[in-house]
């Protein structure tokens, strides 16, 4: 009887500390309801915080309420200084979630990231940065602003300098300094900056709400999405998620191949601009717009639009295509014809292939990554012509900054001539740049490598991480969604995303990998965004992340969509599934090519056929391995319906990754016409989840009738009796 009372007491004061808590959850929220009083109250609180780096106050502060605008929620807005020249701005809005985002920037940084609407109208708190100096207070070359002394006053006045137009830390302005701390700008603009914005933006939250964000996350593209990935190595503990887009991976690295192509895009007169007194490289028609773009385009999609077996105006992974760009484009019979809409020029043809290929030295060897094979789209430009989305990859105009003012030593600034960089040496030169910094209030001076406070990605033709990889993350319990174009001609998706994501799964594992990592390659799509892909919205990607974060809902595909005309040639509005890598979207083989629901995820295919040597005219049979991933299953894709060249497979089995399909030679006999290099398609079905989806890979092998090998054999000993 004892017992039965105690076990009905602790079932009552179980029911009344859950209902107390009910209770509490309704009757209270969760944050306490900030206002326009509590934003001007906060301009005094920031003036007492000092950055963590240098203990230094934070000056020049304002907070500012903004009203409600649209969808756009009211809000405060706090910015400040901190010392040298990193802007910030926190904003607040009056309806928190109890949650935060940092933004990343754009371009070279330099200027202050506005608040995230997107964010804001969520309920999120969220700040951004200039990138760790102002670009309106330099000279206007990119990286001019870490032109170390005493090269900054060699080529620039420094009683011009800083301008002091965009603002300045302190009450007096600095101009007239030249550039004693362009050494510490640059970590700023590297790393620094992504420190302290956020440590000092979660003190802003505590103060105005009453509590610290309960969720933080990182969010940006471009240059954005390089400061995601470094914040994701270095700064892991800050942050819960990242949403990164089309990062740069390093600004080492991408200026390096950005200078490369638009060396060679010179060296093809492709990149020649075709209006007179026109100078501005991003908006500027070319040879390559006006006269080259329509042959590139069709050259490159008629070979490999088909590749994976569904002709849609898009290249669903450029590697799977075999381009050669000095035979497969077709070639002018004369050498000056560089204006010629139909053929390229041998240096024409000869410069893309140099493009395609990325980076390398004067005995071949690779030093970073290619441009992908699918960039070559058109669609109008600024003057009502034809533009390609390939240009970028021939003028990228804030490339040469980088090596003219900050990764090479001695700095040569205005002066500097990419035409003269020398591939054999200077790669060498870059890698071991430094640049010291020394200050005025006792503190050692340092020296830091600029690479590696610049870049998340080493320089290589398989980049891995450069700032300690992503394992404290992962254990930590982060996540990572990442999304690229395959199409990006201005960062090359191989660099920052599909090869670096390869590297992490071979240093991390694959399964490790996926389970905290997710990446989106989206066929056609151009730089973080545009192109003639089909894209997520921002708020799909994210809240995606989100769900994965706090409720441990694994990602799978996002829904893209394209809106009506924006391909000349496909002008229906499409939507499409985008498929976590390494799967690719396959047709189910009925309904429209423009419906998602015509589609499924399924994990890529490669083909492998043996013998390598085919005689038609033998008996017996030949094995096509169909290979996916290895931590893919055969048996759970059920294939079928496989053919060869339109030959049905005699049998076959599943076994592990690999599925064997027999194949007799004879029936080959009337559909393949025997060569030393003949490519053999193999397609099949897989079926998966209720639904059907159309595969195809190739091989390419030596097919012979019988007796031809012998007869090769006998011709050979006839050439060495003659000799």
């Amino acid at each position: 009887m004892k017992g039965e009372r105690m076990r009905e007491s602790r079932r009552l004061i179980t029911f009344l500390v859950c209902l107390s808590s009910t209770l509490l959850l309704i009757a209270s929220p969760a944050f306490s309801a900030a206002n326009e009083t509590d934003c001007s109250k906060l301009k005094a609180y920031v003036e007492g915080l000092t950055d963590v780096t240098f203990n230094k106050p934070v000056t020049n502060v304002t907070a500012t309420w903004h009203a409600a605008s649209g969808s756009t929620p009211d809000y405060c807005q706090v910015t400040g200084w901190i010392w040298p020249e990193i802007q910030f701005q926190v904003s607040l809005p009056t309806a928190w979630n109890g949650r935060y985002i940092n933004s990343g920037g754009g371009g070279w940084d330099g200027s202050l990231v506005g608040a995230l609407t997107n964010g804001l109208v969520l309920g999120y708190a969220t700040s951004g940065a200039n990138g760790g100096y102002m670009g309106a207070n330099w000279p206007g070359d990119p990286g001019s602003f870490g032109l170390k002394e005493p090269y900054f006053s060699m080529y620039y006045n420094p009683d011009d300098y800083p301008t002091g137009a965009g603002g300045y830390y302190g009450d007096v302005s600095p101009k007239g300094e030249g550039n004693p701390y362009a050494c510490q700008k640059v970590v700023d603009f590297g790393i620094r900056h992504l420190k302290e914005t956020p440590l000092i933006a979660k003190k802003i939250i505590k103060e105005y709400y009453g509590d610290y964000p309960e969720y933080s996350y990182f969010s940006g593209d471009s240059c954005g999405g390089k400061e995601g990935q470094i914040s994701a190595q270095k700064l892991y503990y800050i942050y819960d998620g990242f949403y990164i887009g089309c990062p740069l991976g390093g600004h080492v690295a991408v200026t390096f191949r950005g200078m490369w192509d638009t060396i060679k895009g010179q060296d093809g007169h492709l990149s020649d601009f075709t209006i007179p007194g026109c100078d501005f490289w991003l908006m500027c028609p070319t040879v390559h717009s006006t006269f080259k773009a329509k042959a590139h385009y069709k050259a490159v999609y008629d070979k490999c639009d088909a590749v994976d077996g569904l002709v849609d105006g898009l290249i669903d992974d450029p590697r799977k295509c075999n381009f050669d760009a000095l035979t497969d484009l077709p070639a002018c019979a004369d050498e000056n014809d560089i204006y010629s809409e139909t053929c390229f020029t041998l240096a024409q043809r000869q410069a893309l292939k140099e493009i395609y290929a990325g980076p390398h030295n004067s005995y071949g060897r690779a030093l970073y990554v290619g441009q992908p094979l699918s960039a070559e789209y058109i669609g109008p430009d600024w003057f009502g012509g034809i533009n390609s989305g390939f240009a970028y990859a021939l003028n990228d105009g804030w490339a040469a900054g980088m090596f003219a003012n900050i990764a090479l030593n001695p700095p040569q600034g205005p002066d500097f001539d990419m035409m003269a960089f020398d591939w054999d040496k200077d790669p060498k030169r870059v890698e071991k740049t430094t640049c010291t910094q020394c200050y005025d209030d006792g503190t050692p001076c340092k020296t830091f490598n600029v690479q590696d406070v610049l870049d998340a990605i080493t320089i290589s033709p398989n980049p891995v991480p450069n700032m300690g990889g992503l394992g404290p993350l992962y254990r930590k319990g982060g996540k990572i969604v990442q999304h690229h174009g395959w199409s990006d001609a201005l960062v090359s998706a191989f660099g920052g995303s599909s090869q670096f994501y390869e590297s992490v799964m071979r240093i991390m594992g694959t399964e490790r990998t996926k389970s905290f990592y997710k990446l989106y390659m989206v066929p056609g799509a151009g730089h973080c965004g545009g192109g003639i892909g089909y894209y997520q919205t921002w708020n799909d990607g994210f809240e995606a992340l989100v769900d994965w974060v706090e409720n441990g809902k694994e990602p799978g595909a996002l829904n893209g969509t394209r809106a009506a005309n924006t391909d000349f040639y496909w002008p229906a509005p499409r939507t499409r599934p985008i498929c976590p890598y390494p799967e690719v979207a396959r047709y189910s083989g009925t309904g429209s090519l423009d419906d998602a629901a015509n589609f499924m995820c399924v994990p890529p295919v490669q083909v492998r056929i043996e013998p390598e040597v085919l005689n038609l005219k033998s008996k017996g049979v030949f094995s096509a391995f169909i290979t996916v991933p290895h931590d893919y299953h055969m048996k759970d894709w059920n294939l079928h319906d496989i053919t060869c060249e339109g030959v049905p497979a005699k049998f076959g089995f599943a076994h592990g990754n690999v599925y064997v399909a027999k194949f007799d030679r004879e029936d080959l006999q009337d559909v393949v016409t025997p060569g030393e290099s003949v490519t053999l398609t193999v397609k099949g079905v897989f079926y998966h989840d209720g639904k059907d989806a159309l595969l195809q890979a190739s091989d390419t092998v030596r097919v012979m009738e019988k007796g031809q090998g012998k007869d090769k054999d006998k011709d050979k000993c006839k050439d060495k009796d003659k000799d």
